[in-house]
């Protein structure tokens, strides 16, 4: 059996070989140099995937000291977070998808009642600020273009009730195929995943207006960020599961007629807002890595759900409880994506970004034990990574040549932390 040491170095020199594969060239609609997930998304820039694929090759080379790399990846990176900003529509929103035949496939923009890209541009923009390759001036024009995509977020899709924002419809989705959205009714969901970004991005949006001396925008942010934290404990902890779960918004008050005693139900009012949709997925971590939740909390649901019955595997963290009826890890498709139970690598990253920061740092060593293991694996075998695996036999399911946020593997090693 090979030690994590010489997995961890045949991952890592992997990656740095061959994620140059992932830097495109403008085309079309996409004008600026970008990042691609490669695989069978090549020559496509998303929203999320962007972010996490800049965070990984930054924070590596950044690590390493490679400068060249910095140097080399610096127009891509500037450049998707350019793209999206060029694209940005009258209200605001910005797309979920760029190709270079066709500037928003998914009609964010167009339709109001569609989804729109997950919140990410403040945290894109923060991190190109960090590395140095955006300065504050380049962001005094541009901080009013990040207020107005966050301002289209709230008139599009905030719950008033709750505070939270809910999903439009159950596609682009990220986690696309996730049984508290997908096959629901619109409108339904205030889901965990966007709300837990939507927090982040906020603080990264008062990160950047101190930047540009903005400390009235920086302020206004801060609150809304702490809205969204206090929401979340108060509608989405469930302390019998010991966890967070997307909630369904659908409860009001049903009022209709009948012939002999008029309106029914008129006195009855339901101030509970929402239902916790109670689905044990990865997700469920997600506010304890944005630092909501109490160490009580995160340990009991450790304790209660970090488990092989449930969502830990000997190849990483499942993306859904192996408990839940939905669970088929192995199902083999293309876009959209299987997130039933798969290994994920931008999960698993989250997850033991979260184990180190909490504490768990033994745990954290285990997952990235079982990560590296499990990518090394697949190079053994195939010579590529692919997109999501089996959290059975640890066989890639689905996107051969994938790359993408699979690059944030070179950033568990041994040691848990924080990439930035």
């Amino acid at each position: 059996m090979n030690s994590f040491e010489e997995n961890y170095r045949l991952v890592a020199d992997f990656i740095s070989s061959a994620f140059s594969e992932t830097l495109k060239e403008p085309e079309g609609a996409i004008r600026h140099p970008f990042v691609s997930p490669g695989g069978p998304y090549s020559g496509t820039l998303w929203d999320w995937d962007s972010y996490w694929t800049l965070l990984a090759v930054l924070s590596v080379s950044e690590r390493r000291g490679d400068h060249e790399m910095l140097r080399k990846v610096e127009p891509y990176a500037k450049g998707t977070f350019f793209n999206f900003l060029e694209h940005q529509g009258e209200d605001g929103a910005l797309p979920i998808l760029i190709q270079s035949d066709d500037e928003d496939p998914f009609d964010c923009l167009k339709s109001p009642g569609n989804n729109m890209a997950k919140p990410f541009l403040a945290q894109t923009g923060q991190l190109l600020m960090k590395c140095g390759m955006l300065a504050p001036e380049d962001f005094r024009e541009r901080i009013y273009q990040i207020r107005a995509f966050h301002q289209c977020y709230e008139r599009r899709y905030l719950h008033p009730e709750t505070g939270l924002v809910v999903w439009a419809k159950d596609w682009g989705i990220g986690v696309d195929d996730d049984p508290a959205v997908w096959g629901r009714p619109e409108r339904s969901c205030a889901s965990i995943f966007l709300n837990v970004f939507l927090y982040r991005d906020y603080l990264a949006a008062a990160a950047l207006c101190d930047a540009v001396g903005r400390p009235d925008y920086s302020a206004e942010y801060r609150e809304k960020a702490g809205g969204i934290a206090a929401a979340l404990l108060k509608y989405c902890w469930d302390e019998r599961e010991k966890a967070f779960f997307s909630v369904d918004v659908q409860c009001r008050a049903n009022l209709s007629h009948h012939r002999i005693w008029g309106t029914l139900n008129f006195k009855l009012d339901p101030f509970w807002h929402c239902l916790r949709l109670k689905i044990l997925s990865w997700n469920c971590i997600l506010p304890f890595w944005a630092g909501i939740g109490s160490r009580e909390q995160f340990d009991s649901f450790v304790r209660e759900n970090l488990t092989q019955e449930r969502l830990w595997s000997g190849f990483g963290i499942r993306s859904l409880s192996r408990e839940e009826p939905m669970y088929a890890p192995e199902v083999a498709r293309g876009n959209p994506s299987n997130w039933l139970g798969p290994v994920w690598i931008v999960a698993n990253y989250i997850v033991w970004e979260t184990l180190g920061d909490r504490g768990y740092g033994e745990l954290a060593g285990s997952l990235a034990d079982a990560v590296i293991g499990l990518l090394a694996g697949d190079l053994r075998r195939t010579g590529m990574f692919h997109e999501y695996y089996s959290p059975e036999t640890g066989l890639g399911v689905c996107g051969p040549h994938f790359m993408s946020w699979n690059a944030l593997a070179a950033l568990m090693e041994k040691g848990p932390g924080r990439a930035r």
